[in-house]
């Protein structure tokens, strides 16, 4: 009888263990997905590249809408202007600080829907990084026309309300 009455105290301090634990790890999750919160709303770039002509300028606006579904955080992705016509799906991934802005797929609006993708599934469009108050850009597969060609990392979004 003592035998039976063991086993059974063994086996709810097992169950107990497994469910604090499972909570334990439901939390820290909770915790992670939450920082990614921060990051929710729009992101705005403007972009005046001068005619060699110096008569006129090229304009182009990116503009970046990230937001949380089921927990998990997308983004579209939109670029108008200058030689550019895009719009595309994406997933955000990364925490507080820095997010990565991943390809899913090119949207209806995109000067290429329908012909082909834009971009590669899973290839990283931008990446964004708090710096203070500045947000720190680095690019990926997602076009930009700076004067500078080169300059593929600098403060260019700003986060709008």
């Amino acid at each position: 009888m003592k035998r039976i009455q063991w086993k059974s105290f063994l086996m709810i301090c097992f169950i107990l263990v497994v469910i604090v634990i499972a909570l334990m790890f439901h939390r820290n999750i909770m915790q992670q997905d939450n920082k990614l919160d921060t990051w929710l709303g729009g992101f705005k770039y403007e972009e005046i590249v001068p005619h060699p002509s110096g008569e006129l300028n090229y304009y182009t606006d990116y503009y970046i809408t990230i937001w949380k579904h089921h927990n998990q955080y997308y983004a579209a992705v939109e670029g108008s202007g200058w030689q550019l016509d895009t719009w595309e799906l994406a997933y955000v991934s990364g925490d507080d600080k820095m997010i990565e802005i991943i390809s899913l797929q090119t949207l209806p609006g995109d000067s290429m829907y329908g012909r082909h993708e834009r971009y590669d599934k899973g290839e990283m469009l931008v990446r964004l990084e708090r710096d203070g108050e500045k947000i720190i850009t680095e690019w990926g597969g997602m076009d930009h026309h700076t004067e500078a060609s080169d300059a593929v990392r600098g403060d260019f979004f700003q986060q709008v309300k």
